[in-house]
């Protein structure tokens, strides 16, 4: 009956991140499953934080698996709750290596306009989120690491066989149980969240992502 496939991506560890949220994450959410319709079929991917290799992944996950729908979720130490980004641009960081050490070949993502804007039903997400009584922000600015440069891969339409006609990009804190894994000075400025939150809040996102599409089909 499955009619509409909706992928899900977290990123692994990186190094200000030994432990990353949204990995947990993608490990919550494959195991319960949540009800988003009898017509959905839910998958996870977590993805490494590394340029060569993220959207290589990314691209063979749809070898088979064809999403209509994408939410990409990373993590921000500077969130402050469900951080919904409308834009990613196409550059990023020649400075800030990524996990296996290594910076992009250049700043320029790929071929094409200097942003693109998520097709996420943001406004929705939001006011669904706020009714769940979770912190919910607008972003226009993804940064310049992988969650932006994954975020503009994904909706510029150059990765093979990856090409969900929704797509777009969520940050997210840290989990409170990760504070005591980082230097007290810097946990002290943090905002953090509970497992049950994050898994709450995510699957408002994938249900409203789900909605929405159907009433565009």
């Amino acid at each position: 009956m499955t009619q509409l496939r909706i992928l899900a991506t977290g990123f692994s560890a990186f190094p200000r991140a030994p432990v990353n949220p949204t990995e947990v994450l993608m490990a919550l959410l494959a195991q319960a499953q949540p009800d988003l319709g009898e017509d959905v079929e839910l998958r996870t991917l977590v993805l490494p934080v590394e340029y060569a290799r993220a959207p290589r992944l990314l691209s063979e996950s749809a070898r088979e698996f064809r999403p209509d729908i994408a939410v990409h979720f990373g993590l921000a130490d500077t969130a402050r709750g469900f951080r919904l980004e409308s834009t990613a641009r196409n550059r990023s960081s020649m400075v800030a290596v990524d996990a296996a050490g290594l910076l992009p070949e250049k700043a320029l993502i790929c071929a094409g306009p200097a942003t693109l804007r998520s097709a996420l039903p943001l406004e929705d997400i939001a006011a669904a989120l706020a009714a769940e009584g979770l912190p919910v922000q607008r972003s226009a600015n993804a940064g310049a690491y992988l969650c932006n440069h994954l975020f503009y891969l994904s909706r510029s339409g150059t990765l093979e066989r990856f090409g969900p006609a929704m797509s777009g990009f969520a940050h997210v804190p840290f989990l409170d149980e990760q504070l005591g894994r980082i230097e007290a000075a810097r946990a002290q400025r943090l905002f953090s969240m509970s497992r049950d939150d994050l898994v709450r809040g995510a699957t408002t996102i994938l249900r409203v992502c789900a909605e929405t599409h159907r009433g565009l089909a």
